[in-house]
């Protein structure tokens, strides 16, 4: 008859059980540290801030002396999607592009905080600088403009930072791209109120 084997826990020492239990104990407060701040992270995650051009115009778009000087105006509704999370710019700079033609540029907002949740109009004054009957691009944009659609790119270029609380996030460069097209008077096309721009960081 074989010798009876006391099973493996039996043979360990204590001073090995008690390291297995105290590995074990340790093990569980891993998991369950890392469960907590996944919850956390999920719930404290930054979700990026929305854009929504809600107008845009360039009066007397139709001038045949070209677009120089004329006062081209924009409103962009800004949105913080975040329940518990702010969002602070810091100055805000707009560009007006026909094609890839810069027609007028300049600074449109100075720095401010977006409490979590909220919304904050950004208007912008800008004067354009073109095209005019000299550049290339002319022949194209009064063409557009005498068909009643030319097709307009806003760019808003800022800095942000997300805020939970007192802790605030290191700096993003952000990239707002609204793409458009404003009738022969210069007002913008109605389907394209309240749309949505791209945004990138």
């Amino acid at each position: 008859m074989p010798p009876y084997r006391l099973p493996l826990y039996h043979q360990q020492s204590p001073a090995m059980r008690c390291i297995n239990f105290l590995c074990a104990v340790l093990l569980t407060l891993v998991l369950v540290a890392g469960v907590i701040l996944f919850v956390l992270w999920l719930s404290l995650r930054p979700h990026k801030p929305k854009f929504f051009l809600t107008d845009f115009s360039i009066p007397n778009v139709n001038r045949q002396s070209g677009a120089v000087n004329l006062p081209v105006g924009f409103s962009v509704d800004e949105h913080n999607p975040n329940q518990k999370i702010g969002i602070h710019y810091d100055s805000m700079y707009g560009s007006v592009y026909y094609g890839d033609q810069l027609i007028a540029s300049g600074q449109v907002m100075y720095p401010f905080y977006q409490a979590p949740k909220g919304d904050t109009p950004v208007t912008g004054q800008l004067s354009a600088s073109g095209p005019t009957p000299n550049d290339p691009a002319w022949q194209r944009f009064a063409g557009d403009v005498a068909a009643g659609s030319v097709p307009l790119r806003l760019m808003l270029n800022s800095t942000v930072r997300f805020q939970v609380k007192v802790w605030d996030t290191r700096e993003h460069r952000m990239k707002v791209d609204c793409e458009f097209k404003v009738n022969g008077d210069g007002t913008l096309q109605q389907q394209y109120r309240n749309s949505r721009c791209g945004l990138y960081f």
